[in-house]
């Protein structure tokens, strides 16, 4: 298997108290084809998370599972990320017991990937018959045009990463959580950095397209290196450091101790909510962006929001002598008998009514195959019809038998070649 190469490698801060989160976007090749085409309407722009097994058994982003499902998601035209729980690889902190933290930091990458996603979608140009300015006149005086169209997200999990996804709130909620960000928290230093990174790759891609590239002239020798459809596909571009202003930075603890002030908040961008226009941002000008981002002073009420979502389970493990899937904390990982709570018997409820496609081997060291067959026969009749699921003979939980790693990636693409038509 040949390993895909991020486009970035970044961190985010965690929602839950600010803890810095490893994180890597992907892109599809012909990505710059298909932002152009959200122009146009006649296509969307799809991302895809997909969260990693469970960290002290040696999880991360690195996971082999992780990276195949990545490859197959890529070559269909899905941007792709992938983070670090807490406690996994270089991500700070350790694991909880409890799991709620790692539910925030799932639910941090996701306001990222969505607002990102939603930036690639709008395409900003200069006010036209003007004199030469400069950038930063640029940046003010930019419009910026609400394409139509919902975007397409698939929330994926792998073993560990299953169970925090099983627990997650709807997209809707998620959204809200960054819908009325005050300026400093976390959830506004996320949306920063999603429209920052969105800005470079959108540059990068309208480089492609201008007279003066390689595209819209004869090609000489150095292009090889230097063009900007080269460039897509360099190295990873690492991102370090945040976004706001450290005077402006809040940590969560002080956000909290505010609860009772009228915040100041930066307007999340409304395309989500009602296709109107929002601001972008340059990598030339963060300080700029921080104005445009802020200048909003009044939470704004949330509809749902457009976005078409599937959900990807693999590998999921399930309590002993139970239907119902593992807390994510470390003693059911390990098994440990307890009684089941109210949020172990509602955990998959979002899997009912938005199509799911959940994958497992019959061979799993962790559930028997009879228990994870009959919970997902019960997933199924209770959706009616939009939870799907395979069991892969002679894969095991870690998916190293031979051949059981390609039937994993031919039953995702396969499937999600049929839900899309």
């Amino acid at each position: 298997m040949s390993e895909p190469e991020p486009h970035y490698s970044f961190t985010i801060p965690s929602i839950a108290d600010d803890l810095p989160l490893q994180c890597r976007v992907y892109h599809p090749s012909d990505l710059g084809s298909r932002v152009r085409s959200t122009e146009h309407n006649t296509s969307l722009i799809w991302g895809a998370i997909i969260a990693h097994p469970y960290a002290p058994l040696g999880g991360s982003f690195d996971d082999n599972v992780v990276l195949a499902v990545t490859e197959t998601l890529l070559s269909q035209g899905y941007v792709v990320g992938t983070f670090n729980f807490r406690g996994a690889a270089g991500s700070e902190g350790r694991t909880t017991w409890s799991g709620r933290p790692e539910q925030d930091d799932y639910t941090s990458f996701a306001g990222f990937l969505i607002h990102y996603l939603d930036a690639l979608k709008t395409i900003t140009r200069p006010n036209q018959l003007q004199p030469i300015r400069t950038q930063v006149e640029i940046d003010n005086t930019a419009t910026s045009i609400a394409l139509t169209g919902p975007l397409g997200l698939v929330l994926g999990g792998y073993s560990y990463g299953s169970l925090i996804l099983a627990r997650l709130p709807p997209v809707e909620s998620i959204v809200q959580r960054f819908a009325c960000a005050a300026i400093g928290t976390a959830a506004a230093e996320i949306l920063l950095r999603a429209k920052t990174l969105a800005q470079q790759t959108k540059t990068t891609i309208e480089e492609a397209q201008s007279p003066s590239s390689p595209r819209g002239r004869q090609l000489k020798p150095d292009d090889a290196a230097t063009s900007p459809s080269k460039r897509m596909g360099a190295s990873p571009i690492t991102v370090g450091g945040e976004e706001t202003d450290p005077s402006t930075r809040r940590r969560s603890r002080d956000s909290r101790r505010s609860t009772d002030i009228v915040r100041k908040s930066i307007e999340a961008p409304r395309r989500i909510r009602a296709h109107v226009k929002g601001a972008s941002v340059s990598m030339k000008t963060v300080v700029q962006a921080e104005k445009t981002y802020s200048a909003s002073t009044t939470p704004t009420s949330l509809g749902k929001p457009n976005i078409i979502t599937r959900y990807l389970i693999i590998s999921p493990v399930l309590l002993p002598l139970t239907q119902m899937l593992c807390p994510p904390g470390a003693p059911s990982m390990f098994f440990a008998f307890r009684k089941s709570t109210e949020a172990d018997r509602h955990a998959g409820d979002c899997f009912l009514d938005t199509p799911t496609l959940a994958l497992f081997g019959s061979s799993d060291v962790f559930t028997a195959s009879r228990r994870l067959k009959a919970w997902a026969r019960k997933f199924s009749s209770a959706s009616k019809s939009s939870f799907s699921w395979e069991e892969i003979a002679g894969a095991g939980h870690f998916w190293h038998e031979p051949g059981v790693m390609r039937e994993l990636q031919k039953k995702i693409e396969t499937w999600f070649m049929a839900v899309d038509e």
